[in-house]
């Protein structure tokens, strides 16, 4: 099995030399790197041509003009010649045993995905912490700290509660599957990965965990996700692509009583507050979000009437 690795970069100068380095130094060698410079106005697309003069297996691809976050995936995507497809954030760092893992884990026909764990650091790629997903699964009676190849039902039970488990640096998928699904939807920013997780632990089949600390996420003030962190764009967004994954589910496999009250908590939770927090969000982001939502079928009535019921009762007993 062969992979390509997606780098999609944006002013990434600082950080570049680090992001490729750490593919060139993996324990598995039959990749490719395409990368691809989002028209950046700084020595980034420079930096990425120096690396493919020195590596056949990196190819350096320039737009002419800025295509966004999400665009620049899809771009990287399009040119992608291999099995398997993994992206990694150009100010992001891996392990060296990242892809052997990662590879070794797609082997399975059953496999649909297979993701390492995150470390969050400092500029400096000082560890502070695991990403919150870590907490969520265990709590879930899942140990992040150990591998782990379960059902995809299993995962999108605890996931479809609204928790990213894996960086999208640290998740593997098929090719084929990523492109015959739409790629990354480029409806949503920072929100993209966690649909793309949903939208694959959809499928059926197996889902790998590997408790490997593969992926170094740089935390930077000022980055793209700090930003829809800080203005609460991320929530709207995942709320969205959410209720998108529960209502392509539901026409497909089912789903559980619980996960029918989360359906049902998101579709009021944004009819009752798009009007007033909508004024905060960018237009094109409402606009984008609006076009996910119009795809979305209301819950059952019956499912909502019960949600109330239990949150009148709640209140109550709280009171």
């Amino acid at each position: 099995m062969t992979v390509s690795v997606l780098i999609p970069a944006f002013r990434a100068e600082r950080y570049i030399d680090e992001t490729i380095g750490s593919v060139v130094a993996q324990t598995f060698s039959d990749w490719e790197v395409v990368a691809v410079d989002d028209a950046s106005p700084d020595a980034t697309g420079a930096r990425i041509e120096e690396w493919a003069s020195r590596d056949p297996r990196i190819r350096a691809l320039h737009n002419e003009s800025n295509r966004g976050m999400t665009g620049n995936w899809n771009r990287c995507l399009a040119e992608a010649r291999r099995d398997l497809v993994i992206k990694l954030d150009a100010d992001d760092v891996w392990k060296p045993r990242t892809l052997e893992i990662l590879v070794e884990a797609m082997k399975p026909a059953e496999s649909v995905g297979a993701a390492v764990r995150t470390l969050m650091c400092d500029e400096q790629l000082e560890p502070f912490d695991g990403i919150p997903g870590d907490d969520v699964m265990m709590n879930g009676g899942v140990n992040p700290y150990e591998d782990h190849t379960l059902d995809t039902a299993r995962f999108y039970e605890l996931a479809a509660h609204g928790h990213q488990f894996w960086s999208s640096s640290a998740l593997m998928l098929r090719t084929e599957f990523l492109r015959a699904s739409g790629g990354y939807d480029e409806r949503f920013g920072c929100a993209a990965d966690t649909e793309l997780i949903w939208r694959t632990l959809e499928q059926r089949g197996s889902f790998a965990h590997r408790a490997y600390p593969g992926v170094m996420y740089r935390m930077l003030a000022g980055s793209i996700s700090n930003v829809y962190r800080a203005n609460d764009w991320v929530t709207w967004e995942a709320t969205a692509g959410n209720m998108l994954s529960l209502s392509r589910l539901r026409k497909t496999r089912g789903l559980s009583r619980a996960l029918s009250l989360r359906y049902a908590a998101l579709w009021d939770r944004w009819q009752s507050h798009r009007q007033e927090n909508g004024k905060k969000l960018p237009a094109k982001m409402c606009s984008n979000l609006d076009a996910v939502v119009a795809n979305v079928e209301p819950p059952p009535l019956a499912d909502r009437v019960l949600l109330r019921a239990r949150n009148t009762a709640v209140k109550l007993l709280k009171g």
